[in-house]
């Protein structure tokens, strides 16, 4: 069997898309942790259990190495009548700031 250079970069495409979303899924992971870790600190319920991917950009590390810096934004309540809307930024792996919309208590 031969493989012509077509084929070897459709595998290579393939195989990169193939671990980019494995590696997004672990971020949104990630994500969703530390979402519920804020909100069970700042005493409000995440509401739909779930984030979603709302910016992508590049940032720096603490030692200089460029990472992704993804911006996750989630729904919570904190009376059970309002929905407000938080959001959580990640560098790489690591949560890097959580914030919530003003609301009532």
């Amino acid at each position: 069997m031969q493989l012509d250079l077509t084929t070897l970069t459709l595998l290579f495409l393939a195989a990169f898309g193939a671990w980019y979303w494995w590696r997004a899924q672990e971020t949104k992971e990630r994500a969703l942790r530390a979402a519920r870790q804020a909100c069970e600190k700042a005493d409000v319920d995440l509401l739909d259990q779930s984030v979603y991917l709302s910016g992508l950009g590049v940032g720096r590390d603490d030692r200089g190495r460029l990472r992704f810096r993804r911006t996750f934004t989630f729904d919570f309540t904190a009376t059970g009548e309002g929905r407000y809307r938080g959001r959580i930024e990640l560098l790489g792996q690591v949560p890097q700031a959580v914030e919530f919309e003003p609301h009532r208590f």
